[in-house]
């Protein structure tokens, strides 16, 4: 599917506040210049399903903003300067490797100075859902409860994801992208997110269990993902084809197969992409990249790795062989 892009490079600073306005954030914005040569403002964004990922350069200036609360998870991790955001009486400074999450419900202020950041916006059902998928807690009743991450290495970790992201998305040039790419891109960006920040899935109270499954739902289930492996299929939608809940189903899948319902489509995908490349023909146009992306993995040395563990050889020697 095609992906949108916007590049702007400016030294027109109000010309970057509206853009930000319109695709973040609403706010007003005050700039500050001691040297109007040295500005250097660009944007640089890519929108890939619900998944939209921007690098954004603020050089040579001051950009200060009034905020209104985002309509969705605005991440951003700053690679270059300095900055801070203000939530009535909490004060969160940044510096190069920091990173910060805006979903609250309040209006808030920022200072940016001189600065570079990468920004991952994601629709807050996206990360709820995932959030009902992976430990029950109701979509509703998902709420992030700090800006900051829950530790240093969580918000490494984010920070990594960020940059992956915008690596694929953005620095990568792409103007297409594999539907499975960027529906499973979109699952990494909310799990990370969950696992990052303090959200009620860290302090929910005890949820009862799923109850007993039938095989036969679990059947339905696997034959689901079987012929839908080429699309960009949920876990909610398979659970429904199965008739259980989503989590019913997870508790099933780990039972039945030792895995996950994710982990069991990520093989038939893995399957799928070991019977492309054993019939494509070696003189032909198949790449192992394209079998990559085709079967749903953006990173090609993960694919890679996934293909050995599975088949004992790598991609490539079964593309030529």
């Amino acid at each position: 599917m095609p992906v949108q892009r916007i590049e702007m490079t400016t030294q027109d600073m109000d010309v970057i506040a509206d853009l930000m306005s319109e695709r973040y954030a609403e706010h007003r914005a005050r700039v500050r210049c001691d040297d109007p040569v040295r500005v250097d403002a660009g944007v640089r964004t890519v929108t890939a399903g619900p998944l939209d990922a921007a690098l954004v350069g603020l050089r040579g200036f001051n950009y200060q903003a009034e905020v209104s609360p985002p309509d969705a998870l605005v991440a951003l991790v700053l690679l270059a300067g300095a900055g801070s955001m203000t939530f009535g009486r909490d004060q969160v400074s940044l510096t190069p490797g920091d990173a910060m999450l805006d979903a609250t419900d309040l209006q808030h202020s920022a200072d940016m100075h001189d600065s570079v950041a990468a920004l991952v916006r994601l629709p807050r059902p996206v990360a709820a859902e995932l959030a009902e998928e992976h430990t029950g807690l109701p979509a509703r009743d998902l709420r992030f409860e700090s800006i900051t991450p829950v530790s240093a290495a969580a918000g490494a970790q984010w920070a990594r994801t960020a940059s992956f992201v915008c690596r694929q998305l953005i620095t990568s040039g792409i103007t297409e992208i594999s539907p499975i790419v960027a529906h499973n891109m979109t699952r990494l960006v909310a799990a990370t997110l969950l696992e990052a920040f303090p959200n009620t899935t860290m302090t929910a109270s005890y949820i009862p269990g799923p109850g007993r499954v039938a095989p036969s739902a679990v059947r339905r289930a696997a034959a689901f993902m079987d012929a839908h492996a080429g699309s960009p299929v949920t876990v909610a939608e398979v659970a429904e084809a199965a008739g259980v809940s989503v989590r019913a189903m997870q508790y099933a899948f780990r039972s039945h197969y030792g895995m996950t319902p994710t982990g069991y489509l990520r093989r038939v995908r893995l399957e799928r992409a070991h019977r492309q490349l054993q019939t494509a023909d070696a003189a032909g146009d198949m790449t192992v990249a394209e079998a990559a992306r085709r079967w749903g993995w953006a990173n090609q040395a993960k694919f890679a790795a996934a293909y050995r563990a599975q088949y004992g050889v790598l991609p490539s020697h079964t593309l030529h062989s």
